[in-house]
């Protein structure tokens, strides 16, 4: 038998020993409630970035009320995970020391099959952020969790409760996105857990970031069930992380080059279409004529319109990457297309290549 099967066996015993405290926490609501705890805040993090100050005062203040909530947020879906394992910990266990408010430890005593699977998502994300790529203390989802937490002296909680009133403390930078992140990982594993050990991850970023180009990318290529093969090769990961294949994809398509995407020559046609309609998803731009607009009902309509005002940070990374990749692409936010240094402004290349017509 498979550990995670041996581990579904305890914790199904323990579930029947203590059915008030583990199936109350493995109830689908309360697991709800922390999900859209997260996306909530999440999706306030995107609306309001935070813009530099010339007093770092005041951007601490800005931040402040985000970095609360995330911090309160990863605190919380790490002990709730805590208390679903086998053998699980106790409320009270996790309010007292050695855990308390201290995130370290509470990372530290989760088993290392949620650990891996925290830092699965916190590899992706990291990937596409390159000023982590940069910082000692963002290597892996731990460090991170221990710079947050203020390290070995677990007063992080401090630091963010009381930076606005305490002129004494002084809470380490941090990345509000990155937290976000952390705490979507968190609900991941128990969300996990809830439905089977055994299935693999559906919501890591690869997964959340990509799935409207995936659903493109089926619709496209449906009446190519014959290169499966190819089509897996082609999306399979090139350095390490799934947003690879399609950052290329982005790239020869946005410069009119498919020749040299390895696809067969068939699907390169449906998968340039598909370039050019994600790029459209990731710049924001709509995909409903206002004309259609008004046909909607007000409150579809209106939330039609907010949903366009979020500015995605991973999106938005997403788009940079593409540009990174080759210095010779230039984004357009006006028209919201890339541009490269061979084209005209009529859409030709002098290498006698043109973009693909939308």
């Amino acid at each position: 038998m498979r550990t995670a099967d041996l581990g579904l066996v305890g914790l199904r015993a323990t579930v029947l020993a203590v059915p008030n405290e583990i199936d109350r926490l493995l109830n689908d609501d309360l697991l709800l409630k922390m999900h859209k705890a997260c996306m909530s805040t999440r999706d306030l993090v995107a609306r309001n970035p935070i813009e530099a100050d010339l007093w770092d005062g005041y951007l601490v203040a800005q931040a402040w009320p985000f970095v609360t909530a995330l911090y309160s947020g990863v605190e919380q879906a790490l002990k709730m995970l805590l208390m679903t394992t086998d053998p699980p910990h106790t409320l009270d266990e996790l309010k007292n020391p050695p855990y308390g408010h201290d995130l370290s430890r509470l990372y530290s005593a989760l088993s290392p099959e949620d650990a891996e699977h925290i830092e699965l998502h916190f590899r992706e994300h990291r990937s596409l952020f390159e000023y982590l790529q940069q910082h000692d203390k963002c290597a892996t989802a731990e460090p991170f969790i221990a710079h947050i937490n203020g390290d070995d002296t677990a007063s992080g909680h401090i630091w963010w409760r009381y930076t606005l009133i305490d002129p004494e403390l002084h809470p380490p930078p941090t990345d509000l996105w990155t937290m976000c992140e952390v705490w979507q990982a968190i609900c991941c594993c128990l969300w996990t857990r809830r439905s089977d050990q055994g299935r693999p991850c559906e919501r890591r970023l690869s997964q959340r970031l990509l799935s409207p180009l995936r659903d493109i990318a089926n619709r496209a290529t449906a009446s190519y069930s014959d290169f499966g093969p190819d089509l897996a090769s082609w999306m399979s990961h090139l350095d390490g992380d799934d947003l690879a294949a399609w950052v290329d994809l982005l790239v020869k398509s946005s410069r009119g080059s498919m020749d040299q995407v390895h696809a067969p020559e068939a699907l390169r046609g449906d998968l340039d279409k598909m370039a050019q309609r994600a790029i459209e998803h990731l710049s924001g731009r709509s995909t409903i004529p206002d004309e259609q607009l008004l046909l909607l009902p007000a409150s579809q309509r209106d939330r039609i319109q907010a949903n366009r005002q979020i500015a995605n940070p991973d999106e938005q990374m997403l788009l940079r990457r593409v540009q990174r990749t080759d210095r010779d692409l230039t984004w357009d936010p006006h028209t919201r297309e890339f541009f490269w240094a061979g084209e005209s402004s009529t859409g030709y290349s002098e290498a006698g290549l043109s973009r693909s017509a939308e």
